[in-house]
């Protein structure tokens, strides 16, 4: 069920659809290209969604290997529920810095 994603990009949440060619490198915490605006951003897979009720962009390209894990993500919300912070914000954090 890797068919649709919510990826940050710019420290937002967006939803892009995953084409099937790409779905095999697909994963949570991977770096992927996608198109915001008519522009191309780069932004990080944060988990894998159900279809949604709207139309979806295609990923462009999955850039890197995962950068963090499922845990680590985890650890995130946990910060922004505790310190009553944008979840965002607190995985701004856990992104490695380029």
């Amino acid at each position: 069920m890797k068919e649709f994603a919510e990826i940050l990009v710019n420290q937002k949440i967006y939803t892009y659809s995953v084409p099937e060619e790409l779905c095999a490198d697909a994963g949570i915490g991977c770096a992927a290209e996608v198109t915001l605006r008519g522009r191309v951003c780069a932004g990080y897979i944060l988990r894998f969604v159900a279809r949604p009720e709207f139309q979806t962009i295609a990923v462009r390209k999955i850039t890197s290997p995962p950068n963090f894990d499922e845990n680590l993500l985890k650890l995130a919300e946990w910060v922004a529920d505790y310190y009553k912070c944008f979840p965002e914000t607190a995985l701004k954090l856990i992104i490695p810095k380029r």
